[in-house]
């Protein structure tokens, strides 16, 4: 299959303008034009010389062949009258007199050339790298027009037969183009392109992150371009003692002395390419900080306090001497073990200022606080115990501090299961209650001293078993019932409470407020008892009389907690459109009226024609030719059902027809009544 070929857009030629005041060099004055084309004997021929350097504007003369013309702009022009190899001597002049001379040999032919792509491999390009190139013809007559097909992603085509851009793409590519000649003449073929990978080039941008003595540093390095893997290497200056791996391209180790220091990074692809890009390293000397972890642990007042400071000293240089600055009155820091010791003598908080020198007389400082909680007993067990599970062994203890040991303990509100031992603190057993508890725990000490306090405690279910939902088929039928299917597929140690949504969406016209669970309204709840699988109710479900989407979702509980799936059970049915459906009819007469009563529904809330059937009596004769009346139901009905006050009979209706006769009314007897909708139609017999 060829490749479509579009025409080159128009070739944009820019002017350059020399700027007045900006210095130019001078150039010599030279004729550029090489060759000359080639011309046919009695055909218009023309071709523009052209010149560079010198002064401009140029002016042109020269000797030039029987039938040819010189013009003064460097256009030679006219018809050649004979064949044959000629000389061609032109002069060009510049603005200042200055010329420069060219013979060229001028090939006149006596049969013109036919038309010819001239290139067929073009020179090779890269990647990201601006690209141009002249496509050429032969023979044919110029001037020639380019067209071409699919090219090199970022390459342009000109009509001139200009191939230019910036490849985004490397690979070998066959360019379809064609050329037409000024007599519409036309030649096709392929240009072989090869565009190669752009070339290697180092793309991490200075600045580099400084370093820090003493501090472990790594500086990834990254390439483009070229063919992997990679090599690098330091070509020139001082890393500070920091290694590039030839590999990764990782400049790391640990810096030794501060300074600036300068180098050159190379990178070399797999061909041998390569690239170079000079750096910048800063490494500073580390600044003396203090670094703090866990905060102290408290103290209690008229208790004697012994700890260990959690701080470090970090930068500057060792060895470090440490000190207090600033403490209360009786407090003391060993230097050496860093332990703070004391007695605090009333509760509250106590602020300590600590400070550290280095070897070089550079000091940092950090000031630490301790909380002095009171000696009295307390419960310190956290007020929300850990959370235990329904019928699982569980066991918390529970601590308090100060006062006199030993401690006596009770507890209420604990969940059914479980119980406090007195001695010891622990809350143990097997709960077999679930939910959220408010437990109020009592500690007594030795003396007597004794302290409640109010904790919380979650009794959490353990996982549902799935459930499966079922019991509507895909489509069910309009006015039936059907029993919906609930199961576990395993017992549960708690009842699970649930309901049952009902949601109806209608085809077209209001809610169909028929559809319902037999029970009554659109929701429904039931219980599966601990232990079952089952519910200890049926429900069932009614359909109604509109076609429609029914859909029925769960949400389940259990110990009142939500235990709904995340994706909630559910089911759903359809109620399709169907012709109109006749459950009765029935006939009335009231003076000379005659009332056929129709009732029944229609799923698709369409009735579109009444046709209704008579005979006449024994003995009597219908003064009509006709035995059947055609009604146009279509406004009657629709009216009927999208009256909202009437969702409540689903698409149920009573069809009252009265009919005026002539004479007796009960020498008419209607036989059959036929409804009709797009879904078909329903005939029935006419109960007298």
């Amino acid at each position: 299959m060829q490749t479509p070929l579009r025409q080159c857009p128009p070739l944009l030629r820019l002017a350059f303008l020399c700027l007045a005041g900006i210095p130019a060099f001078a150039q010599s004055l030279a004729i550029t034009t090489t060759a000359l084309p080639q011309a046919f004997i009695n055909q218009p021929y023309s071709a523009t010389l052209t010149a560079t350097g010198g002064t401009p504007p140029y002016r042109w003369s020269g000797q030039v062949p029987l039938g040819m013309s010189l013009s003064p702009t460097g256009v030679l022009s006219g018809t050649p009258t004979a064949a044959g190899t000629l000389t061609v001597s032109v002069t060009v002049f510049d603005n200042a007199q200055a010329s420069a001379s060219r013979q060229f040999v001028f090939v006149v032919s006596t049969n013109r050339a036919p038309l010819a792509i001239g290139t067929s491999t073009l020179p090779p390009g890269a990647v990201g790298q601006s690209y141009s190139q002249q496509l050429t013809a032969t023979g044919g007559t110029a001037p020639y027009r380019w067209a071409y097909g699919a090219l090199p992603a970022g390459l342009t085509l000109t009509l001139d037969g200009t191939l230019s851009g910036i490849p985004k793409t490397a690979g070998s590519f066959q360019i379809p183009v064609q050329v037409t000649d000024a007599a519409a003449a036309t030649a096709s073929g392929q240009i072989s392109l090869t565009i190669n990978p752009a070339p290697v080039s180092i793309t991490t941008v200075p600045p580099l992150f400084a370093g820090t003595v003493g501090a472990a540093y790594a500086q990834p390095f990254t390439a483009s371009g070229g063919q992997a893997p990679y090599s690098w290497s330091i070509s020139a200056g001082d890393t500070g003692g920091l290694t590039l791996d030839p590999v990764s391209g990782v400049l790391s180790g640990t810096p030794q002395a501060p300074g600036t220091f300068n180098f050159t990074v190379r990178v070399s692809d797999a061909t041998g390419s390569s690239a170079s890009a000079s750096f910048s390293l800063t490494v500073t000397a580390p600044l003396l900080s203090i670094t703090t972890g866990a905060s102290l642990p408290p103290a209690a007042a008229g208790v004697a306090y012994s700890q260990k400071l959690p701080v470090q000293a970090t930068g500057g240089t060792p060895p470090y001497t440490w000190s207090l600055t600033a403490s209360p009155a009786g407090w003391t820091l060993d230097p050496n073990s860093l332990v703070l010791s004391g007695t605090p003598t009333t509760a509250g908080t106590l602020s300590f200022t600590v400070r550290v020198a280095d070897a070089t007389g550079q000091t940092a400082s950090k000031t630490l606080s301790l909380t002095v909680t009171p000696a009295a007993l307390t419960l310190v067990t956290a007020r929300q115990l850990p959370d235990g599970t329904l019928n699982a062994a569980y066991q918390q203890q529970i601590a308090a501090s100060g006062g006199q040991a030993p401690y006596r303990w009770s507890a209420n509100g604990l969940p059914s299961g479980l119980s406090i031992d007195p001695s010891s603190g622990v809350i143990s057993g097997t709960p077999t209650a679930a939910g959220a508890f408010g437990v109020a725990i009592t500690v007594s000490d030795a003396a007597l001293a004794n302290i409640s306090d109010r904790f919380t405690m979650n009794v959490k279910l353990p996982a549902a078993p799935s459930i499966t939902f079922s019991g509507l088929p895909a489509s069910v039928s309009p006015a039936q019932q059907y029993n919906l299917q609930i199961a576990l597929s395993g017992t549960y140690p708690a009842p699970i409470t649930g309901q049952a949504i009902l949601t109806f969406a209608a085809d077209n016209g209001p809610v169909d407020r028929t559809v319902q669970f037999a029970s009554g309204g659109t929701t429904a709840n039931f219980t599966i008892p601990a232990g079952a699988t089952t519910p200890d109710t049926q429900l069932a479900l009614q359909t109604g009389t509109v076609s429609g989407t029914i859909s029925v979702s769960l949400r389940l509980q259990a110990g009142g907690i939500d235990i709904t799936p995340a994706t909630a059970p559910a089911i759903s049915t359809q109620i399709g459109r169907a012709a109109p459906f006749i459950k009765s009819t029935q006939v009335t007469r009231s003076g000379s009226t005659l009332n056929v009563i129709v009732t029944g529904y229609a799923t698709a809330r369409e009735v579109t024609q009444a046709v209704f059937a008579f005979n006449a009596a024994a003995g009597q004769a219908l003064q009509s030719a006709a035995s059947t009346i055609t009604i146009d139901t279509t406004a009657l009905f629709g009216n009927w059902f999208v009256d909202p006050a009437n969702s409540q009979f689903g698409s149920i209706f009573v069809f009252t027809q009265p009919f005026t006769i002539q004479g007796d009314v009960n020498a008419v007897i209607p036989t059959s009544v036929t409804l009709t909708n797009r879904n078909g139609s329903a005939n029935a017999t006419i109960g007298q």
